[in-house]
């Protein structure tokens, strides 16, 4: 049976995904006949999805559903399914992210920052990253209902992402805490990571977004440094930090590594990182730190030496204050990356392809018959069949993508 409903019902755990002109209804004990002629008479009505409610002991309904492949968005407080069903050329609407942590002996340089500046829920006083949006195995990012990525991406991965057919996801974006300095490390581009590590390489960018008195960042080999004279000092077990060029930062300042560049994050700074979707990092000096038990972390001097290209400077560029508008900072192969200021309402462009948007202030993301708050360091992913959308309030916003 199935009756159509006035009230608007969603699930407290999960979240809708589907459409911007939704059919409500209560389904108890559905008929695959009766589901078909819903379908084709709510697509003649103008409906682009239909969201039911079934109940918890219906399980003939859902997995009717199930097999009929409705989504399933959450459960109610109760512990009723909310199920959605697409109907045409249906829009995937905006999905806030919940992010994965690495933490404790995987970032000893790590802090709480993360949970005191942006109200995440930290599983370790030393959390180094928050993976926003990762599809990195081991490390994904959930949906509210605890989808991953992964498996967001696979109902749909066209409309979903925008890419070429089998393209794996491309970007990772991370918030990061560090409360010491991380390793003087190095990236390898894509043609010696894919045949090496079989991955892809990592070019990355930092937005600093909170920085202590004096903080700073190593930043590329000074110079008329050589490779042969730092390979030398590496070697012998010598700090290379005189070798490296050091940089004072601020909240605003954006940092451009291309792989092959030398880099190291000192402490006291949190920042937001966009980068391929890698997780091949080349440690070339660690401090001399050690573990609880004594142990030092490994390093890759044989690797690190392969890819360091010294003549590498990078790029910077500011994040704007204040203002109303979309401002490009870094246009380069691997992503675009741009930060929207608001004041009031801001329209964002449909890209063709995804969009991950990180909110810095809290605002609104708006859409038709919907908007979403937004809390500051909250991360969502627009897919690239996203409804135009639009950011309402006061504050900033960063956004990367593809194109």
């Amino acid at each position: 049976m199935i009756t159509k409903t006035q009230t608007v019902f969603t699930p407290t755990h999960g979240c809708w995904l589907y459409g911007v002109k939704p059919l409500y209804v209560l389904a108890q004990s559905m008929t695959e006949d009766e589901l078909a002629t819903l379908e084709g008479c709510s697509y003649d009505e103008g409906y682009d999805c239909i969201r039911m409610l079934v109940a918890a002991e219906d399980t003939a309904t859902a997995a009717l559903l199930e097999t009929d492949y409705a989504h399933l968005a959450g459960k109610t407080a109760d512990g009723q399914s909310c199920f959605e069903l697409t109907l045409g050329d249906c829009p995937i609407l905006p999905i806030p992210m919940q992010p994965a942590y690495r933490y404790g002996e995987m970032t000893p340089w790590g802090g709480d920052k993360l949970g005191s500046l942006f109200g995440k829920n930290i599983p370790d006083p030393r959390t180094g990253e928050a993976l926003e949006i990762s599809a990195i195995p081991g490390l994904e990012s959930v949906s509210p209902y605890g989808e991953s990525l992964t498996e967001l991406i696979s109902w749909d991965p066209q409309a979903m992402t925008g890419l070429p057919e089998g393209e794996a996801f491309p970007l990772l974006l991370k918030l990061l805490c560090a409360k010491g300095s991380l390793s003087v490390q190095v990236h390898p581009d894509d043609e010696y990571s894919g045949k090496h590590e079989n991955k892809l390489g990592k070019t990355e960018a930092w937005v600093i977004l909170h920085a202590e008195e004096d903080a700073s960042i190593l930043y590329g080999i000074e110079e008329g440094v050589t490779i042969e004279a730092l390979g030398a000092a590496l070697n012998a077990g010598e700090d290379i930090e005189p070798m490296i060029h050091r940089v004072p930062v601020k909240a605003g300042d954006v940092y451009y590594m291309p792989s092959g560049m030398v880099h190291a994050i000192g402490g006291g700074i949190v920042l937001y990182e966009i980068q391929q979707s890698s997780d091949v990092t080349y440690r070339l000096w660690d401090f001399n730190r050690t573990n609880e038990k004594g142990e030092k972390r490994p390093l890759h001097i044989r690797q690190s030496l392969d890819v360091i290209d010294p003549a590498l400077k990078g790029q910077l560029a500011q994040m704007p204050e204040g203002g109303h508008g979309l401002t490009r900072l870094l246009d380069v192969p691997a992503f675009k990356l741009d930060c929207a200021c608001v004041e009031g309402e801001l329209a964002l462009e449909n890209r063709g392809c995804f969009v991950m948007l990180t909110a810095l202030d809290a605002m609104e993301l708006c859409w038709q018959g919907a908007q979403m708050p937004l809390t500051a360091g909250m991360s969502l992913l627009l897919p690239a069949a996203c409804p135009a959308v639009s950011l309402r309030g006061k504050g900033r916003a960063l956004l990367s993508s593809v194109k």
